[in-house]
């Protein structure tokens, strides 16, 4: 089965606005001026560009760690990984996402889904990290029955 499919990081064409301000998540902060700077994302993303791919998800191995089919994924290859990162590499000639997973002498491929087993790499595994995964990108909007459902769920018991 098919995991991701890769991309080739490009120059941006068109900067996004930034807002400079923070952001607050938790609680309402007072009306504050804000400035508009311009933002690549690729810049955000990646200090090596040219080791820096783009990849979409097709499958859900790796739900539990919130990365869904179709979304986007940030391919770091000048990254070392480290145990619990997420990794995209090529096992036994096809492209996987897994968490890497290092114990002791042991290194697993770790999926983030119940239905998935580990994959402990040995000597008849043939497997190389292609990078490391530092951001994910995708779409709040395709999840929102989803988060509906919780909100409906909470109103219930209030």
């Amino acid at each position: 089965m098919k995991e991701i499919t890769l991309y080739r990081k490009g120059e941006a064409q068109t900067l996004i606005p930034l807002f400079t301000e923070k952001v607050h998540a938790g609680f309402e902060s007072p009306a504050a001026d804000y400035e508009e700077a311009k933002i690549d994302l690729n810049d955000y993303v990646s200090k090596y560009p040219e080791a820096t791919f783009f990849a979409k998800v097709e499958g859900d191995c790796m739900i539990g760690s919130g990365i869904f089919p179709d979304d986007m994924l940030v391919v770091d290859r000048s990254l070392d990984e480290q145990n619990g990162d997420v990794v995209v590499g090529e096992l036994n000639g096809e492209f996987v996402l897994r968490s890497y997973f290092k114990d002791g002498n042991r290194v697993f491929l770790m999926p983030d889904n119940k239905y998935y087993k580990p994959i402990e790499l040995n000597e008849t595994t043939t497997f190389s990290i292609w990078g490391v995964v530092p951001h994910t990108i995708y779409n709040q909007r395709r999840r929102n029955s989803a988060r509906i459902n919780r909100f409906e769920q909470f109103l219930r018991q209030c």
